[in-house]
């Protein structure tokens, strides 16, 4: 099934399942949270300025693998992204 939103919560950050987060990285459910667990998955999410005012980039990285998603930040819609 593929993505079409992330939801956003009431400061503004983006939420996304763990469910959702392993099949972006191409990891089984139980891999990714181990790995959650000992520290080897990472996330940054950025806001964009300017002319990418509104928008958010969220990057996930674990053991090497990494998936970006660039979201609409008020409607958490998925613009770009895998």
């Amino acid at each position: 099934m593929m993505m079409t939103h992330v939801e956003i919560d009431q400061a503004g950050d983006p939420v996304l399942p763990a469910e959702a987060a392993a099949a972006l990285l191409g990891c089984a459910l139980a891999a990714f949270l181990a790995d959650l667990r000992s520290g080897h998955v990472y996330s940054v999410v950025e806001r964009g300025e300017g002319a990418d005012a509104g928008r958010l980039r969220l990057t996930l990285r674990r053991r090497g693998r990494e998936a970006r998603l660039e979201v609409d930040a008020a409607t958490g819609a998925i613009l770009t992204g895998p």
